[in-house]
């Protein structure tokens, strides 16, 4: 998985959102925002800062190797 997956899942799991909560608001089902977490699909840049508004985060943090949550 790579740095920015690995970022997206830590902010999800640190802030207690469901893949379902996150996945109603990128208006597709949770199965398939799942595989987006798992890398089984590419993230598109539209969704990458759809997710950064979404965490209300820079869309620079979620490149960062050691994200600081």
């Amino acid at each position: 998985m790579n740095q920015i997956l690995q970022n997206i899942r830590r902010l999800r799991l640190s802030k207690e959102i469901s893949q379902e909560a996150i996945a109603n608001s990128l208006k597709m089902t949770q199965s398939a925002y799942a595989k987006l977490e798992r890398g089984q699909t590419k993230l598109s840049l539209e969704r990458y800062l759809l997710i950064s508004v979404y965490f209300d985060v820079d869309k620079s943090v979620l490149l960062q190797d050691d994200i600081q949550i």
